[in-house]
Parts: structure tokens; sequence; C-alpha cells
């Protein structure tokens, strides 16, 4: 990748490679964020959702908008379902695609549960995966763990019929958890790509799309101080010691809100960025 031809696409890719040879360092084994790592933590990653309000996502909403009853749509980087089966109901058919056998294997138990029969799953990394053009194309926090962002948003513009939809966060985790981070880093995390480099990577691509920043409520609550500690250790990258275990339980129990059964972090909701576009519509002369 040439820096002087898409500066933006190799700034995206050194933000991404820097933060990810980081979480190997501190946490061997994590770094590609593989099918495997996720498999380790699809039970606990689909508890988590099944907590949270699906109904209540500006992101669903923005989804059901462009869809009906007619509608194929892509879900990129499913996980177990969240999106995937919050749209099955109002459209015609979703193909979720993850690299994950884990995740996709309780996406597959929740639908024939919920009696969801118009979801097909296929594992697999987006760049790998073999799938038909759908009419709307998303993908909800997948991007920045993604090195070639052209590669992969140009996969889903080509897949996509009438809309893309990207879902991203517009702030910053890491300045909220920075004062534990320093606490057992000694040093800020390395920084991350954000919204913006996104759209400066679309921009390089010709795309020219439209931005909505929305608000998530924090719905994420911890019944007890342990279970917090068990969360936030795997989020600071520190090992399992009953020495760390106690030293961040002593720092998170002045610092969650609320009673023991209902603890959560200061923040009450999270900014987030709805990018849409329609292929080809909102493709400048300048896309590669």
């Amino acid at each position: 990748m040439s820096s002087d031809d898409n500066p933006a696409a190799a700034r995206w890719h050194r933000l991404v490679t820097d933060r990810l040879d980081e979480v190997e360092r501190l946490s061997p084994g994590r770094g590609s964020f593989s099918g495997a790592f996720w498999d380790r933590r699809a039970d606990r990653y689909a508890a988590h959702v099944k907590t949270t309000d699906i109904e209540d996502d500006p992101f669903l909403r923005a989804l059901r908008r462009l869809s009906d009853r007619g509608t194929t749509a892509i879900d990129v980087g499913a996980g177990t379902g969240r999106f995937a089966l919050g749209l099955a109901g109002g459209v015609g058919h979703v193909t979720a695609v993850d690299p994950s056998a884990g995740m996709l294997a309780i996406l597959g138990r929740d639908a024939e549960q919920a009696g969801v029969t118009n979801v097909t799953t296929v594992q697999g990394t987006w760049e790998q995966a073999v799938t038909q053009v759908a009419d709307v194309v998303f993908s909800a926090f997948v991007l920045t763990l993604v090195p070639d962002a052209r590669r992969f948003v140009g996969k889903l513009d080509a897949a996509a019929r009438d809309h893309v939809l990207l879902y991203l966060g517009a702030y910053s985790a890491d300045a909220v958890l920075d004062p534990l981070w320093r606490h057992f880093h000694g040093a800020p995390r390395t920084p991350g790509p954000s919204y913006l480099d996104a759209l400066a990577v679309l921009h390089e691509l010709g795309i020219a799309p439209q931005v909505k920043v929305v608000e998530i409520v924090n719905r994420r609550r911890f019944a007890t101080v342990e279970e917090a500690v068990e969360r936030y250790r795997d989020w600071l990258l520190l090992p399992d010691t009953p020495g760390v275990n106690d030293e961040l339980a002593a720092l998170l129990a002045t610092w969650l809100l609320g009673r023991r059964g209902a603890l959560r972090s200061p923040l009450r909701a999270q900014p987030a960025a709805i990018v849409r576009w329609r292929p080809g519509a909102d493709v400048g002369s300048t896309r590669a």
C-alpha cells in the first residue's frame, strides 16, 4: 500500500496493526482476533447481548427504515446475531457472516428457538466469504479490527445493490479507561482508528456517505464487583492473578456507580456513528 497514493488508508493500517501488536504483546494469542479468539468468548458475549435492548438501538432502527419484506441483507461480522436476528422478522433474508463457529452456533440456536428460518450463516472472514449480492449490506463495530480498510469497504460496496451501512464508535473508550490503564501499564494505550479515520478512507475511495451520530444507552450491569473485575481485566489486558484481581477490585469498588446487583461504569451513554451510502450513487470520480 502506497502511503503517498492513499495516506488515509495507510494511516488506518498503521493504527490498527500497532493496536493489535500491543494486544499481542500484553496478551499473547489475542492480537489476531481470529475466529478461535471469539469462539472462546462466544457464550459470554451472547449473555451480554441478551441484557441489552436491541429494539432501542438506533442502528437497528436505521436498518429497518431501509428495508421491507422483500429486502435481502448481509450482516458482516454478525457475531451471535444481534442485528441479523433483530432485522430478520421484517425482511426476506439475512446472510450472517462471521469467522467464529462458536458465535454462529449460538446464532443458529437462537434463530431456531425463535422460529426464525430466513437467516443463513457463512463462516469465514469477510475477505474470504462468498455471498450473493444483497440489497442492504452492513457491519457493526468490526472495521476497527481490520487493517486493510480499503479492501473491506470495497467488498461491502460491491456486495450491495441499494445501501451500505457501518456502525462505528464515535468516542474513545480509552479516554474513559485511561486512569485504570495507566495505573497498571504506566503509559497511555496505543490509539486505534476512529470513525473520522474511516471517513477519510471512504473519501479516498470516492465515497461520500451520510453520517449520523447517535447515542447508545449504557445498559451493561454487573451483579458484583468480582463480575466486573473479570470484564475489566479483559478490557485492560491484565493477567488473571490474585494480586491483579484484588487491586482491580479495590479500584472498581470506588469507580463503578450503582448498588450491588446493578453496578455500571460512570458512562451513561456512548456516542456512535451510523455511516451510510448508496453504492454507485455516492461514489465520486476518485474511487479506485
